[in-house]
C-alpha cells in the first residue's frame, strides 16, 4: 500500500497573504493533488498544520476545498492531525468544518482525567487504521508531556493486530542526526528521544508519519525507515526561507513523501516538489535606499526566472532603519510581482520583533484576580506600550460585547459599538 506524506502546509501565513507567494501555497496544493493521483494513491497525510490558522479567510477555503473535492472524487482519502497552529480546541475550526463536509478524514482526541486519548480512525476495507497525536497550541509541548508520562492513550489498538497501524505526531523528536536543542526557540524545548517515542507507540505500527518540523528529515532520496519528517512544502517566515537556501546548498529540495507499507521498516522516497518556491540568499553592503534597490534589482535582472522565487537579502548597513527596509520590501514586491519574485529583505543581525509580541504580566501579582480582571491587566499592558491614550475599559467592552451571541450585526449594534468608543450617535 502506498502513502502520501506531507505536513506544515500553513495555507496561507497571514504575513504573505496577498503576496505573490500565496498563489504558490495554492499551486504546491494542487502539485500535491497531481503526486497521490500519479501515483495511484488512497491515502494522503496531514502531520499537523494544514492551515496556518483555526480560522481561515473565505477566499482561502474556497480555493482549498476545490483542491479536497477533487481529491475526494477520485477516491483519494485525505487523513489530517491537527497541529499547533489549526487545532480549535471547541472544535468548530476550518478543519472540523471541512471534515463534516466529507472533504477530509480529521484524527480525533480527547483530554480526559489527565490522559490523551486518541480516537482509531479504521478503514475495514483496506485493512489500515490511523491515530493523530495533536499539536498543542502555544509553546508548551504538550503533546510531548503526555508521552513522556506515559499517559497516551491509543484507544483499542489491540483490536488491530492485522491491520497497518499508522500515527500521525505533530511532535518534536531527535531523530537521524536532528538535534532539538537548535531549534528550541522555534519548537519549543520539549522533545522525546527517538527509542522512547517508539516506544510509546502500539506494538505493531508500521509508519509514523510526523510533522511540526519544517526540515524535511532525514535528507535522502530514497531510505527505509518506521518515521520521517517531510518537512513543510514553503514554510511560514524569513527563516525557513533560509533553511530553503541551506538546503538546496546541499542539494536537497523541498516535497513529500512517497510510503510504501509493503515492508517492515516501510521505503520511502522523496518526490520534489517543481512548484515549491526556490530560494536565493545573499547579502549586500549599502548605506542608501535607493543603492540598496539598484542592488536588488540587478541579483533579479540576472536570474533565471520562471517559477516562484525567494530572494532573502540580508542588508549590512549602519544607517538604514527596520522602517526603510520595510518600505523598499513593500515597494520590490509589488515591482517584482509579475515576475513571481518575493523579496525578504532584512538588516543585518537585528531580530526583528514579532507581529504580536508576548504580553508578560506578573502571575503572582494577579493570582487573586478575576478572568475579567486578569483581562484587563493584559490589555493595559499591551495599550501602554502599542497604543497609549486608548481606553483598555473601552477595548474590553468591545471585546465583551462582539463575544456575545448578536447574530446578525445590526445597525442597533452598531450605534452601541461607536457611541461607547466615543464615535458619537
Amino acid at each position: 500500500m502506498i502513502l502520501i506524506h506531507t505536513s506544515d502546509l500553513h495555507l496561507v501565513p497571514s504575513n504573505l497573504q496577498g503576496t505573490i507567494l500565496e498563489n504558490a501555497y495554492y499551486e504546491v496544493l494542487e502539485e500535491i493533488s497531481e503526486v497521490v493521483l500519479n501515483e495511484q494513491s488512497r491515502y494522503l497525510l496531514i502531520s499537523g498544520d494544514f492551515f496556518d490558522d483555526d480560522r481561515v479567510h473565505y477566499d482561502i477555503l474556497i480555493r482549498v476545498s476545490k483542491q479536497l473535492k477533487k481529491l475526494r472524487d477520485n477516491g483519494v482519502r485525505l487523513v489530517v492531525s491537527p497541529g499547533n497552529h489549526d487545532l480549535a480546541r471547541n472544535r468548530d475550526g476550518v478543519l472540523d468544518l471541512l471534515s463534516s463536509l466529507g472533504l477530509m478524514y480529521l484524527t480525533m482526541f480527547e483530554e480526559a482525567k489527565g490522559w490523551l486519548i486518541l480516537d482509531p480512525l479504521v478503514f475495514e476495507d483496506d485493512e489500515i487504521v490511523f491515530y493523530g497525536v495533536p499539536g498543542f497550541r502555544g509553546s508548551s509541548n504538550k503533546e510531548v508531556e503526555y508521552l513522556k508520562q506515559g499517559t497516551t492513550l491509543f484507544k483499542d489498538s489491540s483490536m488491530y493486530k492485522d491491520y497497518y497501524v499508522v500515527v500521525l505526531a505533530h511532535i518534536q523528536t531527535r531523530f537521524h542526526g536532528y538535534d532539538p536543542s537548535k531549534y528550541s526557540w522555534r519548537y519549543g524545548s520539549l522533545y522525546l528521544e527517538y527509542e522512547d517515542f517508539l516506544r510509546r507507540m502500539p506494538a505493531n505500527t508500521r509508519y509514523i508519519a510526523l510533522g511540526h518540523l519544517h526540515l524535511p528529515i532525514p535528507y535522502d532520496e530514497s531510505f527505509r525507515s518506521k518515521a520521517a519528517y517531510p518537512g513543510a512544502p514553503i514554510g511560514i517566515d524569513l527563516n525557513d526561507f533560509h533553511d530553503t537556501c541551506e538546503l538546496v546548498s546541499k542539494g536537497v529540495h523541498r516535497g513529500v513523501l512517497r510510503v510504501d507499507l509493503a515492508s517492515d521498516p516501510p521505503l520511502l522516497k522523496t518526490i520534489r516538489l517543481e512548484h515549491a518556491p526556490k530560494a536565493y540568499c545573499t547579502t549586500i553592503q549599502t548605506d542608501s535606499l535607493e543603492d540598496a534597490r539598484t542592488q536588488v534589482k540587478k541579483i533579479v535582472k540576472d536570474m533565471e526566472l520562471g517559477e516562484y522565487i525567494i530572494l532573502v537579502v540580508d542588508v549590512e548597513s549602519k544607517r538604514l532603519t527596520a522602517s526603510d527596509i520595510a518600505r523598499l520590501n513593500y515597494e520590490l514586491n509589488k515591482e517584482f510581482r509579475d515576475k513571481r519574485v518575493y523579496v525578504r529583505l532584512s538588516l543585518h543581525g537585528v531580530i526583528e520583533e514579532p507581529e504580536y509580541p508576548l504580553i508578560r504580566v506578573d502571575i503572582e501579582a494577579v493570582s487573586n484576580f478575576s478572568i475579567d480582571e486578569l483581562e484587563l491587566k493584559v490589555i493595559q499592558e499591551y495599550v501602554s506600550k502599542k497604543r497609549p491614550g486608548l481606553s483598555a475599559e473601552k477595548i474590553q467592552w468591545v471585546i465583551n460585547y462582539l463575544g456575545r451571541d448578536l447574530g446578525q450585526l445590526s445597525e442597533k449594534h452598531i450605534r452601541d459599538l461607536l457611541r461607547e468608543m466615543g464615535g458619537g450617535d
